[in-house]
């Protein structure tokens, strides 16, 4: 019994120092940050901030929702749009964190074609590097859940995203008019 209570000890304390780890990490990380990355971006942040509090501050009245939605049983609360699902909150990277970690890819990959140009393979490391940034910014992992695919073949009903021309779209405008739908 004391063995295992010295061993649950043990690594209750190991847990406490990776936690701690991790959190001096991440204040040295957001010092480093706010000391490299000048007042405006705060500022702006903060104006951001300033601006989604005052928007959830504000509560709905019955007069901006129609009869209908009154009547049912649907809660205001739960009706949230199919963006919202997709973009978690704290998922987007602060502009402070992006315009750093970016700087830094800059300079090493400067150094790196500097260095490829000093050996005489500048060209080569410059193709592979587009290369390479091509690959990057394509998709490779899955969709997301009610992510609708640019291609209507791959949609359930086929059905279309908005702004696609469709050909019987285009025979009822060059026969009615633009203004037909």
């Amino acid at each position: 019994m004391e063995a295992k209570l010295k061993e649950y000890r043990a690594l209750r304390r190991r847990k406490e120092l990776i936690e701690n780890a991790k959190n001096k990490i991440e204040q040295s990380k957001n010092k480093f940050v706010d000391f490299i990355t000048p007042n405006f971006f705060k500022e702006m942040e903060k104006a951001k901030e300033d601006e989604v509090l005052l928007i959830e501050n504000e509560e709905p009245t019955a007069s901006e929702y129609p009869l209908h939605q009154l009547e049912g049983s649907t809660d205001l609360a739960s009706e949230t749009s199919e963006v919202e699902e997709t973009l978690a909150p704290g998922s987007q990277e602060s502009w402070r964190y992006f315009i750093i970690k970016w700087t830094i890819y800059t300079i090493i990959w400067l150094t790196l074609y500097a260095f490829f140009l000093k050996i005489q393979f500048g060209a080569v490391f410059f193709v592979f590097s587009v290369l390479i940034g091509i690959y990057l910014n394509t998709r490779t992992g899955p969709k997301r859940k009610g992510e609708v695919s640019a291609y209507s073949v791959f949609n359930k009903d086929c059905a279309s995203i908005d702004g696609t021309l469709k050909a019987e779209q285009l025979m009822k405008e060059m026969m009615y008019g633009s203004a037909v739908r």
